[in-house]
């Protein structure tokens, strides 16, 4: 097999030789053709004219990659361009809201009890609102102490602002939504209650009256009182917050390089002012059995009241600076015309009679306008930030708090027990933060 294998080789490669000879560079015994030239120097050996030169390399930088159409729509460049000059304000508040003052819960003490007299009396070490109760024959059983919330307050309340605004056509369009941490007070009466003395006939020692919690409740010709004779407790919560949209017009003298700008502005305004006071304790039935036994069984007794005030309506004002260098001093008086949906409820356990359990709620919307004045400094530290301090107030009308919708004069049925009422508050504190433009 090899001797064949070498032999057919042989004759294939003897058939080849003539046309590689005559590729390789021969033009046979005629020699080249007539129309032959010989090639430039430097030319490639296959005799074709060198290619031109390479055009200088230029570089390029495209933009990212948009997607599909690789350009910005109209909207996609206005908006672009609208978040470009955005601006981001932060504040942390110390805020205060109007206290409860001196408000003493129940009626006023008069008289007229249907088992026993009251005397406007001030045992030594107790509150100015504390009467004497007298048995039939004047003398005197106990010291009730009517609880006040005079030292109630909601000041120095922690809180939170943040603004975002953005151009929009001739002027700016600010939000913003603040809140107050919640504020809780309280009264403890427990430790101020005590039991009888009785008199001491080896030392001739007088009896000593108790001391217990108690409301004095009007009813149709005559007065009771609501005793705590065991504990007692007045717990009051308030959360405050809210919320504003205003568009804030540019100066007719704006890029003017005028000191003075003022900025007309419209807006919404939302305010929530919402609270609770819940007070309740033990009082102690005297129950009498068949063998004339006397059993002193303790019974809960309690009143829960709530308010929620949810002011809103249009507003309108103005945005007052002044600037010298890096430094605007501002001031931004507001008006709000417009309602407050409020709803308010107050139950009761046991109050205003024994087993008297009770729960009524009402829910209206009123007129509710609200005044807000800022006063600001701020101070440019670099070119995209600023610095500021601010004094806030707030006048809110026409808002129901807990403790006014408590009635204490009530009919035979406890009717009369839920009267809501309405009063303002003032909102003020200071404010400190930073601010951000893009």
């Amino acid at each position: 097999m090899s001797e064949r294998m070498t032999l057919g080789s042989l004759f294939v490669l003897a058939a080849l030789i003539p046309g590689i000879c005559w590729a390789q560079g021969g033009y046979g015994n005629g020699g080249p053709p007539g129309n032959w030239q010989a090639p430039p120097q430097g030319a490639p050996y296959s005799g074709y004219p060198a290619p031109p030169a390479a055009p200088p390399m230029i570089y390029e930088q495209l933009p990212d990659d948009l997607g599909f159409r690789h350009e910005d729509s109209a909207f996609e460049t206005a908006l672009k361009n609208v978040f470009r000059h955005s601006y981001y304000r932060g504040e942390f508040l110390l805020w205060a809201a109007s206290k409860p003052g001196d408000v003493v819960l129940g009626a006023a003490p008069n008289g007229g009890y249907t088992t026993s007299t009251v005397l406007q009396q001030n045992p030594p070490l107790l509150p100015p609102t504390t009467f004497g109760l007298q048995n039939p024959i004047g003398t005197v059983v106990a010291a009730v102490v009517q609880p006040t919330l005079g030292d109630f307050n909601i000041s120095n309340v922690p809180g939170y602002r943040g603004t975002f605004g953005l151009p929009v056509g001739p002027g700016n369009f600010e939000m913003s939504a603040f809140i107050l941490g919640t504020r809780q007070n309280s009264y403890d009466g427990t430790s101020m209650i005590t039991q009888e003395v009785p008199p001491n006939a080896v030392s001739g020692a007088l009896a000593v009256p108790a001391v217990f919690i108690g409301e004095p409740i009007n009813v149709p010709g005559s007065q009771n009182v609501l005793l705590f004779t065991d504990s007692y407790q007045a717990v009051m919560k308030t959360s405050i917050w809210g919320s504003e949209a205003n568009y804030i017009m540019d100066a007719a003298n704006s890029g003017t390089g005028d000191l003075l700008t003022i900025s007309p502005l419209l807006g919404f305004r939302y305010l929530n002012y919402r609270e609770s006071l819940s007070q309740g304790g033990v009082y102690e039935v005297a129950v009498t059995d068949n063998l004339g036994n006397v059993t002193l069984t303790p019974n809960p007794r309690a009143i829960y009241s709530s308010s929620n005030n949810n002011s809103y309506g249009p507003q309108f004002g103005v945005r007052s600076e002044l600037s010298i260098s890096k430094v605007t001093f501002g001031a931004e008086p507001k008006i709000m015309l417009g309602l407050n949906s409020y709803s308010a409820t107050v139950t009761s356990i046991n109050a205003p009679f024994d087993g008297t359990n009770t729960s009524n709620s009402k829910k209206a919307t009123i007129f509710s306008p609200v005044a807000d004045l800022k006063l600001y400094t701020r101070i440019s530290v670099a070119k995209y930030a600023h610095v500021f301090a601010a004094y806030n107030v707030m006048w809110a009308g026409s808002l129901t708090r807990p403790y006014d919708s408590i009635g204490y004069n009530v009919n035979a049925n406890g009717g009369g027990f839920f009267t809501p009422t309405f009063t303002d508050s003032i909102i003020q504190g200071l404010t400190v933060g930073g601010e951000l433009r893009f």
